[in-house]
């Protein structure tokens, strides 16, 4: 008896699972990855649970696979810095790539830490820039560390999301310097008479 109580708590737990990623609009494909239920059982999950005069987005086509998203603006770069802050803390994923993770995590309780981690990024941030899509995939790629990595800034040691191989040191937005050449809230350098 207690097999078949194991079996479906395991079911249950999919089906809850499944049900907070429909919340935050995931693609199926990706709601499978993290549960595997089949297309159709999340076809008829969506159905029941997000159908209705509010029913919810359902987006179709692929999920995000463009690293250079996390690093196109000031906002989305600090923003993926909390995300990957929250990911480092509940140790979804290490700031050094090369560190040997101490057990591997199942896909449900991966995918429970994503939506944590999310409902605490939507709370601190009211208008996210980063959808959840996008968040699983930031997880993703600083999991595996091919792409992106997090790295501490070289002034302030704060946590960022980084290309893989950064061509410069590299700072956070707050510590960066001007493009001008001289730092923020100085004057700039005198001119030279010619």
């Amino acid at each position: 008896m207690r097999v078949l109580e194991d079996r479906y708590e395991g079911e249950l737990q999919n089906f809850q699972l499944a049900l907070r990623f429909v919340r935050y609009e995931a693609r199926t494909r990706t709601i499978r990855m993290f549960t595997g239920l089949t297309d159709h059982r999340i076809r008829k999950l969506w159905q029941r649970y997000c159908g209705g005069p509010r029913q919810l987005p359902r987006h179709r086509g692929k999920s995000p696979q463009q690293a250079g998203y996390f690093t196109r603006s000031a906002r989305v770069r600090t923003e993926a810095a909390l995300l990957a802050s929250a990911y480092c803390a509940c140790g979804l994923v290490r700031e050094e790539p090369a560190a040997k993770r101490a057990a591997a995590a199942t896909r449900l309780r991966i995918g429970e830490l994503l939506c944590d981690v999310y409902d605490y990024y939507s709370t601190v941030v009211p208008k996210p820039a980063i959808s959840f899509e996008h968040a699983v995939f930031l997880a993703q790629c600083l999991r595996t560390g091919e792409q992106l990595a997090v790295r501490r800034c070289a002034k302030c040691h704060a946590p960022m999301v980084v290309e893989r191989f950064p061509l410069r040191p590299r700072w956070c937005d707050h510590c960066a310097p001007p493009k001008g050449g001289h730092k923020r809230g100085a004057s700039p350098p005198p001119s030279h008479p010619t």
